[in-house]
C-alpha cells in the first residue's frame, strides 16, 4: 500500500494533541469555507470521505489574467491567503449546516484531523489536504442564521473556491510550530467567480 505523502500535515504534528486557544483573529474573520476531504488526499476527483468547515481571516491578492493562469487557477480567479481562525468537520455534504452560525467547533486555528497521529493498526488519521476543492461564503459572518441562509448579506460572494496550499509560510513543523498556535494555520487558494454553484 503506498502512502501519500500528502497525509504528513499538521494533523500529525507532535502539538496537534493539544487544544489551541482561540486565534486573535477570529473577531475579523470574514469568511467560511465548505472543503471536501476526499479518500485519496490531493485527488479532487476521488471520492469524498469529509466534509470540512473552516472560518477564516481571508486578504485578496491578485486577479487572475490569461497570461498567469495555470493548475487550479484560471483566467477570470481572485487568488485570496489567510489565516484558518477555526474549523470543523462534517459528514460528506452537509447542507446548508455549514452556515449555520450554530454550527459547533473542534478546533481553533488549524484544520481538524481525524483519530491520532497513527491511529490502532497502524492507519494514519486524515484531514482535507491540498488541493481540495468547494465552496466559499465571503461576508458578514455576524448575519449568519441557525438556518444557514446563505442570501442573508446581499453583498457576500458564495461561490467555488479552491485551497492550493495549506500552512505556507513555514509549514506545521519548526517555526511553524510557534506560529501557528499564535495566528493559525495559513491557507492560499482561489475564489472562482465565474462558477455556477
Amino acid at each position: 500500500m503506498t502512502i501519500s505523502p500528502r497525509r504528513f500535515t499538521s494533523g500529525q504534528h507532535p502539538q496537534a494533541a493539544g487544544t489551541w486557544p482561540a486565534t486573535p483573529l477570529q473577531p475579523f474573520a470574514n469568511a467560511r469555507l465548505l472543503l471536501a476531504e476526499n479518500a485519496i488526499p490531493g485527488d479532487t476527483t476521488s471520492a469524498v470521505v469529509a466534509a470540512h468547515v473552516l472560518e477564516c481571516f481571508l486578504v485578496r491578492a491578485n486577479y487572475i489574467s490569461a497570461k498567469e493562469n495555470g493548475p487550479g487557477v484560471d483566467t477570470g480567479d481572485f487568488t485570496y491567503s489567510g489565516m484558518v481562525c477555526r474549523a470543523t468537520r462534517l459528514p460528506p455534504h452537509p447542507g446548508a449546516i455549514w452556515l449555520s452560525s450554530a454550527l459547533s467547533w473542534q478546533q481553533n486555528g488549524r484544520r481538524v484531523a481525524s483519530g491520532g497521529s497513527v491511529a490502532p493498526g497502524g492507519a494514519l488519521s486524515s484531514t482535507v489536504v491540498a488541493p481540495c476543492e468547494g465552496l466559499i461564503w465571503l461576508g458578514d459572518l455576524s448575519l449568519l442564521n441557525a438556518e444557514g441562509a446563505a442570501d442573508v448579506d446581499p453583498y457576500a460572494q458564495h461561490t467555488a473556491f479552491v485551497v492550493l496550499e495549506f500552512g505556507a509560510d513555514y509549514g506545521s513543523g519548526g517555526i511553524g510550530s510557534l506560529v501557528q498556535p499564535l495566528i493559525g494555520e495559513r491557507m492560499f487558494g482561489t475564489l472562482k467567480p465565474n462558477r455556477l454553484l
